[in-house]
């Protein structure tokens, strides 16, 4: 036995680093040059690793969870996170970029490492949500309450730091999302009426450049990216913090899901009609569902209990409803809750929207359309499907115009538009290829009926586009021209369009054939 113990000492062992979770020499390149930051890498099979992919950080979609980045970067603080993408971009590196992992379509927040040398920065860890009194803009500092989140930061703990304080920031709806990316895709919230998209109530944000430098961006400093930031996506940098504009919500909010039976569909979507030609001056908002049963998402941002804009809406027969006054932190969870419902993680997922003038025969032609496409997959394991109506209001437009605007390309001239997302779920492989062309061809049907009803729009909101649509040129060509001029100027070495696989790149500045906007 000695012996044995001798021979085992004595046989040479490889050299080990990272924490001594992978041979020094196996290591890829790509993660070596992370060396100096090697206490926020983890390879695969390391408990951390497993965590990011498995735990509860996990992505919302198996096909964004199914991928294995050859490591994973997770910077806690600006100046970590600036030093690993300068050190990435400097050696020609591949990165992936998540703050929530919430979009859904494969590489969109994750590296796919198949083969590859690739890295994803998980931003999970900057999740700071901090309430100050002040902040500095150009130098001077101003005297004025604002709220700086993390990029990594979900709304559902955003929300439980706000709601005790009766304020809040504009944000998503579903408790799970991550802060980042739905900021710079634009973002809808329950207030969207008052200050439009959330990303105008952005004041300022933190970037980290391709070069690895950090810059301010605000409406005086740097004020082209500022504004090419509000709904650029990951085409610019990585934005470290958000400064925001918070509310103040005295009063509460007053909401519910109301379920009724998919007959009263046609009286719905007259309500919702109605509901989008009026809705301006209230400072409310609804989601209107429809698989089996029809869901009505209804919001007071107010706090008014059945105020009566919403009557058309809460005089349908209901087989539930849970109205009530609640935190904006209950309502995120009752929507994305982890047990049950749309949002549910682990599963395949796709996300997509189409645009169209407010008008009831679109919505039921829509509905029609909807229902023939994905019939054939109401048998797949675990599938399950809904649509989703959000109207528009122009007084959403108008607010955010107000509020210095966007890169969008969406202004009050577009009167009265509705969004029609859809929501499918399955868990069945062997079925992705099929449903993604069912989606494609919906989506084709889609606008092919809205144009001969004369209520197409071009406009594809990025948060909920699929991976085959292409949200950046529905911005329209003024606005891709900015962005690109604002890629030019902050990313010389095109990182973000090179290097940066996922998501909405920039269409070489296409866009469509409209004018500025639409």
């Amino acid at each position: 036995m000695k012996r044995l113990i001798l021979l085992i000492a004595l046989k040479p062992l490889k050299s080990l680093a990272f924490g001594s979770q992978v041979p020094k020499d196996e290591i890829p390149h790509c993660c070596s040059i992370l060396g100096p930051l090697k206490t926020h890498v983890s390879f695969p099979h390391s408990p951390v690793y497993v965590d990011e992919t498995t735990g509860d950080l996990t992505y919302w979609s198996s096909f964004e969870s199914d991928l294995s980045p050859a490591c994973r970067f997770s910077p806690t603080n600006t100046a970590d996170l600036a030093l690993g993408v300068g050190l990435l971009a400097s050696n020609k590196c591949e990165f992936a970029i998540r703050s929530g992992g919430h979009m859904p379509f494969a590489g969109a927040s994750n590296y796919d490492g198949k083969g590859k040398d690739g890295v994803t920065i998980d931003l999970s860890s900057m999740n700071e949500v901090q309430i100050l009194d002040s902040w500095a803009q150009n130098g001077d500092s101003r005297a004025e309450n604002v709220v700086k989140l993390g990029p990594g930061a979900r709304w559902g703990d955003v929300y439980a730091k706000l709601d005790p304080l009766n304020v809040t920031v504009p944000g998503a709806r579903v408790n799970s999302v991550g802060v980042g990316g739905y900021l710079l895709g634009g973002g809808l919230s329950y207030f969207a009426h008052t200050v439009g998209f959330a990303c105008n109530s952005v004041l300022q944000y933190e970037v980290v450049l391709g070069n690895g430098s950090v810059v301010l961006a605000d409406s005086l400093h740097n004020p082209d990216l500022w504004l090419a930031l509000r709904g650029g996506h990951n085409n610019l940098g990585v934005v470290s913090s958000f400064t925001m504009k918070p509310l103040a919500i005295p009063d509460g909010i007053w909401a519910g899901n109301a379920i009724s039976e998919l007959r009263y569909a046609d009286q719905t979507f007259d309500a919702l009609y109605h509901f989008g030609e009026v809705a301006g001056r209230d400072g409310l908002t609804t989601d209107i569902s429809g698989s089996k049963l029809n869901s009505n998402f209804l919001v007071s941002s107010t706090g008014t209990a059945f105020p009566a804009i919403l009557a058309n809406f809460t005089s349908i027969p209901q087989t539930s409803n849970s109205f009530r006054k609640a935190s904006l932190r209950d309502l995120a969870v009752e929507l994305g809750g982890s047990e049950s419902g749309a949002y549910v993680r682990g599963h395949r997922q796709i996300l997509g929207e189409v645009t169209f003038k407010n008008n009831i025969e679109m919505m039921k032609e829509g509905r029609h359309l909807f229902e023939a496409a994905f019939a054939p997959f109401a048998e797949v394991e675990g599938y399950t499907q809904a649509f989703i109506l959000q109207p528009l209001h122009r007084a959403i437009l108008a607010a955010s115009e107000k509020m210095g605007g966007n890169i969008m390309g969406l202004g009050a001239k577009d009167g009265n538009t509705v969004w029609f997302a859809i929501i499918l779920t399955w868990d069945d492989t062997s079925f992705d290829d099929a449903i993604n062309t069912a989606t494609e061809k919906f989506f084709a049907d889609f606008n092919v009926a809205a144009k001969r009803l004369g209520v197409y729009h071009p406009f594809v909101y990025l948060n909920y586009a699929t991976k085959d649509q292409d949200p950046i040129s529905s911005y329209g060509p003024v606005n891709v021209q900015r962005l690109e001029a604002a890629s030019r100027k902050y990313d010389p070495d095109q990182v973000f369009q090179r290097l940066v696989p996922g998501g909405f790149k920039l269409p070489d500045g296409e866009g469509n054939d409209d004018d500025e906007g639409h």
